[in-house]
């Protein structure tokens, strides 16, 4: 294959020469290929960002022989694995784009490619040398600050898709909703690999699209199929390891098993995970392996029952889900069977912590505050007893130590608080849900550089979850929450929710067309959606949609959803803070403070909530900036208020 114009092509990091079919890395390093990938790199960097469909490719590739496709994926793997994954895209069902900018040498200032081999003039090579010693340095010191550690950037990272349930009866289909939970918390324990959390996979359960574009969206190293089979006491676990460069098995393997036996259950998540783990090159300590085969429980009814708690929620970054009498009669009736089921505790330690919080919000929301509530209360005091009883069995349980992180925080103990989320954080790496938990607490606290550092880490763990991108917000990156929005967008085009933000973002940000275009495609998606269930807009969402509409100007559209609001406030309780929120939109000041002065005087909750977005002013709204408001939101947030 033949190069036109400048042999010599710059992108990101990389040189390629493609006379002396070269490519180095950033010090200089040889990065050898195999020869059609390399012919690959040279066409991709003749063509950058234009979409190339596969049949092009391949007619340039292999311009005078017939080859399968899979020829094609294999020189594409090679460049990834050799680059990594963010210069060459796949744009589903259309083909491949090169995505970096790209640069020949001939644009460099000084050099004229027309001039052959002409001796550059002295001037031209003290500009040459003085530019090469700039990008060395600015390399040398930008390299240093910003390169994730070596271990975390270059780890394999495996998509678990939720298992298919082949149970003939429906009342065993909790199984296979549980067992991939727990597929994913024991592959979570191995420290070289990085999981996809179970909030963005669960977004597959119904709709799959090709293992490829699963891949493209979450960044993933490998796709995992799986399917669960109970009848007449044999478990079957069926699982397969995909490449998603070539659409081809890595690893297939089925386990059948006795439910009775739980030990081997445990043997077969165990198996799962090693050999996972073994297929992408991952080594593994002999304490991962210790952890891996240790069996929670040695009751069979007690581990039923656990699965069964654990079908019914979800742990969310924004809010707990372990509130309900379903998990809770579950949880009690695992540790009734089982009095040393540390995992047991853990999970009921967080659902008395989710009704505790529940209990707060609550408290601070309602029309008529009561002076003797007791914000420990007994929920939290159960929490703290379950998660210490949790680490008395088993020490190593990062969400145990969340939990008492937590309470701490809520008690006000911030020094005690953050100690336990060091250790959570400690022995929960790979635990998106976690962390992002925990972030709810940094930025309630007022620690916007650690949240940051923590999102960071869990972007890459939970790339498709509305709440990583909601605290990206509350953190101020905005830019960054726009981009995991419009990648959720990806995975759902009618989500009228994420429609919604992003029109509140681009609102704030001011860029007007985009904004309106945004909102009312959310408006559209929320009333077909709605028109279906015979429901109208909440107060949440008209309040979002009025505020939205009048940073961008467009005042009757904030008149028509005020006026809903207010005839929904006239017969039911409202958050103040929305209330609070209409009025700013409608430009009436004084009504805004008046709210806002009666949630003032209340204790701002310990966590993430509404009221924080006030706090932190992310409305960028400069009413809010003046003195009595400024006032406002210090006496409100504390250590919350960004001085």
């Amino acid at each position: 294959m033949s190069s036109s114009g400048s042999q010599i092509y710059e992108f990101g990091d990389y040189r390629l020469d493609a006379t002396r079919r070269v490519l180095t890395d950033a010090i200089g390093d040889r990065i050898e290929l195999t020869g059609k990938a390399f012919d690959a790199l040279i066409y991709f960097l003749q063509h950058p960002g234009v979409v190339i469909d596969r049949s092009t490719l391949l007619g340039a590739l292999w311009p005078d022989t017939v080859v399968e496709e899979n020829n094609l994926n294999q020189a594409v793997a090679v460049l990834r694995r050799a680059l990594g994954r963010d210069y060459i895209t796949t744009v589903p069902r259309r083909g491949y784009q090169f995505a970096a900018e790209v640069r020949q040498m001939s644009d460099l200032p000084g050099i004229d490619a027309d001039r052959g081999d002409a001796p550059l003039s002295r001037n031209s090579v003290l500009a040459l040398t003085a530019g090469i010693l700039v990008v060395v340095v600015a390399y040398a010191l930008f390299g240093a600050m910003s390169k994730e550690p070596v271990g975390v950037q270059r780890a394999p990272k495996v998509a678990v898709l939720p298992c298919d349930n082949l149970s003939p009866d429906a009342k065993d289909a909790y199984l296979a909703l549980s067992l991939h939970q727990e597929i994913l918390e024991q592959l979570g324990k191995l420290g070289g690999l990085l999981v996809v959390s179970r909030s963005s996979m669960m977004k597959y359960a119904d709709d799959r699209p090709p293992v490829p574009e699963i891949a493209e969206l979450l960044d993933a190293t490998a796709v995992m199929e799986c399917s669960v089979r109970y009848s007449a006491g044999r478990l079957v676990v069926t699982a397969q390891l995909i490449d998603p460069e070539t659409d081809s098995q890595l690893w297939s393997q089925s386990y059948p098993g006795d439910l009775a036996d739980v030990s081997t259950v445990i043997d077969i998540q165990a198996e799962i995970a090693t050999q996972v783990a073994a297929a992408l090159g991952v080594d593994y300590l002999p304490a991962e392996q210790q952890r891996l085969e240790r069996a929670p429980t040695t009751s069979l009814d007690a581990y039923a029952e656990y699965l069964k708690a654990k079908q019914s929620v979800t742990w969310g970054g924004y809010s707990l889900g372990y509130s309900s009498d379903d998990f809770h009669r579950h949880i009690d009736k695992a540790i009734e069977a089982d009095p040393e089921f540390a995992l047991a505790y853990s999970d009921r330690a967080i659902g008395h912590l989710s009704r505790s919080m529940d209990a707060l919000i609550a408290h601070h929301r309602a029309d008529q505050l009561d002076a003797n509530y007791d914000t420990s209360g007994q929920a939290l005091s159960l929490a703290r007893q379950d998660a210490n009883r949790a680490l008395d069995l088993d020490p190593s349980i990062g969400r145990a130590h969340a939990v008492l992180g937590a309470v701490e925080h809520i008690l006000g103990n911030t020094e005690a608080a953050h100690s336990r989320f060091r250790r959570a954080i400690e022995s929960s790496p790979n635990d998106a849900e976690i962390l992002s938990f925990i972030v709810g607490f940094y930025l309630r606290g007022g620690q916007q550089r650690e949240a940051l550092e923590l999102l960071a880490h869990i972007k890459r763990l939970d790339p498709v979850d509305r709440d990583v991108g909601f605290y990206f917000y509350l953190a101020g990156d905005r830019k960054t929450a726009l981009q995991l929005l419009r990648r959720m967008l990806k995975l759902d085009p009618d989500d009228a929710y994420i429609h919604a933000l992003i029109g509140y973002c681009q609102a704030i940000d001011g860029i007007a067309e985009d904004a309106e275009a945004s909102l009312r495609l959310a408006e559209e998606l929320y009333r077909r959606d709605l028109q279906v269930s015979q429901q109208g807009l909440s107060t949440g969402m008209l309040s979002t949609l009025a505020y939205s509409y009048s940073r961008i100007g467009l005042a009757d559209d904030v008149q028509r959803l005020s006026e809903q609001f207010m005839q929904i406030a006239e017969t039911a309780p409202v958050n103040p803070m929305r209330r609070a929120e209409i009025y700013l939109a409608l430009g009436n000041v004084e009504r805004a403070y008046d709210v806002l002065s009666v949630i003032a005087e209340r204790r701002l909750p310990p966590f993430v909530s509404l009221e924080l977005d006030f706090v932190l002013n992310t409305y960028n709204d400069p009413v809010l900036d003046e003195p009595q408001f400024v006032a406002l939101r210090r006496r409100l947030g504390g250590e919350a208020f960004p001085e």
